[in-house]
């Protein structure tokens, strides 16, 4: 069974330690600086949750979902959007199943609008990283012509 739980200081260095494949370095930043991430965010007002990601009781994931209101850069959305911003299975856990389980959770928390009323679902990713792709291809987003303003190559997706 796979589950999202809360990121607390009895977690926080698996999630920490948590790594991705040599292929996979190169699209994502370490959890480590995700979560900065979600703490600025929340700083400045607006909703950000990392979670791990635990099949029983073993952490082997990270995700990372945001409230992203209309315009905020480097986003620039033309309408209110949930961001899945991060989806990471461990490298020793890749291959099992547990992204698509994941993201599944993902997505229904992300339809309960838990920060507020929001227009799109959106995510992103590298176009060469097309594994990822259809992932997310094969859950209903679809490839858009929107690049993530601050990161070459980041192309959005979104929910259909």
């Amino acid at each position: 069974m796979i589950k999202p739980k809360n990121i607390t200081w009895d977690n926080f260095w698996d999630v920490v330690n948590l790594k991705t494949s040599d292929f996979q370095k190169d699209f994502l930043p370490t959890n480590t600086v995700f979560m900065a991430q979600a703490y600025v965010n929340l700083k400045s007002g607006h909703p950000d949750s990392c979670f791990a990601i635990c099949h029983n009781e073993e952490i082997v994931g990270f995700t990372k979902i945001e409230y992203v209101p209309k315009g905020l850069e480097p986003f620039d959305f033309s309408e209110d959007t949930y961001y899945l911003d991060a989806l990471m299975i461990d490298e020793k856990h890749q291959g099992k199943g547990y992204g698509k389980l994941a993201l599944m959770q993902i997505l229904d928390f992300m339809k309960s609008k838990p920060w507020g009323d929001a227009c799109s679902i959106k995510t992103a990713c590298y176009d060469e990283n097309s594994a990822a792709g259809r992932l997310y291809e094969n859950f209903g987003f679809a490839r858009t012509d929107g690049f993530i303003s601050n990161r070459k190559g980041l192309r959005v997706y979104a929910l259909s």
